[in-house]
Formats: C-alpha cells, sequence, structure tokens
C-alpha cells in the first residue's frame, strides 16, 4: 500500500475497512459523492495536468470517502504529488513523480466511455503506458 511503503504509515487503514481505525488514511468525506459530479482542478506541471489540462473539469464519482489530511501530509512529504483537488472534496488525484505511470483518482475518468465512444486522455494514457 502506498501509504505504507511511501508515506511510512505503518497502521495504515480505510474507514470503510476499519471503522475504528485511530486515524485512517482513506476517511469518510463530509458528503458523500455517490452519483456525484465534482469539479477537479488539476495541479499545473503534473502528469494530470499534462494530459487533461489545467482547466476544471467534471469530474464523476461514486464514493464516500477520501485521503484524510494527516494522510495527505505524510504522503507529500514522502514524495508523492497532489496532482488535482476539488473545492468541496479535497485530494481528488495523486501522483507518484518517478513512477512510469502511476496516477491515482477519486473521481472516476472511465465514466461516460460507453456513451461518447472515445477513451479520455488519461486512460488512454494508462493504457499506452
Amino acid at each position: 500500500m502506498l501509504a505504507r511503503d511511501h508515506g511510512g504509515l505503518r497502521d495504515a487503514a480505510h474507514a470503510e475497512a476499519d471503522p475504528d481505525a485511530a486515524d485512517p488514511v482513506i476517511a469518510p468525506l463530509q458528503c458523500s459523492l455517490y452519483g456525484e459530479t465534482r469539479t477537479v482542478t488539476p495541479v499545473p506541471g503534473t502528469r494530470l495536468a499534462q494530459l487533461t489540462g489545467t482547466e476544471p473539469f467534471e469530474g464523476f464519482h461514486y464514493c464516500g470517502y477520501g485521503l484524510s489530511d494527516s494522510a495527505e501530509r505524510a504522503l507529500r512529504a514522502a514524495g508523492v504529488t497532489v496532482s488535482a483537488t476539488a473545492p468541496d472534496a479535497g485530494v481528488e488525484a495523486i501522483e507518484l513523480p518517478d513512477h512510469p505511470f502511476f496516477v491515482a483518482t477519486a473521481f472516476q475518468p472511465q465514466v461516460g466511455v460507453s456513451t461518447s465512444g472515445r477513451l479520455p486522455a488519461l486512460v488512454a494514457a494508462l493504457a499506452d503506458a
């Protein structure tokens, strides 16, 4: 797990699987994002921004959990890059800058492929990698 291997969070837990965890890496969000879209803002200079551009876009979500503030701080200190945020949902994407292709998102970039008929840039880049 990234939080254990890179962030030094040996007791890393997900609040959904371990609701009694003292400081879960993945914690409940303030509001549920099941079936919701949120404005995602890529961070300039990141791989995500290179693929999607730096303009905010609507990202589809189906979750009620996200990266906790303490885990974000630990991961940033360990060299993990936050590559997108949302004003009401926190960290939307992280990446490992020295990895050939490691981009993890809270939003689901694949949603809409069946109706549009084309792969989103992030999914196409993953397939190319």
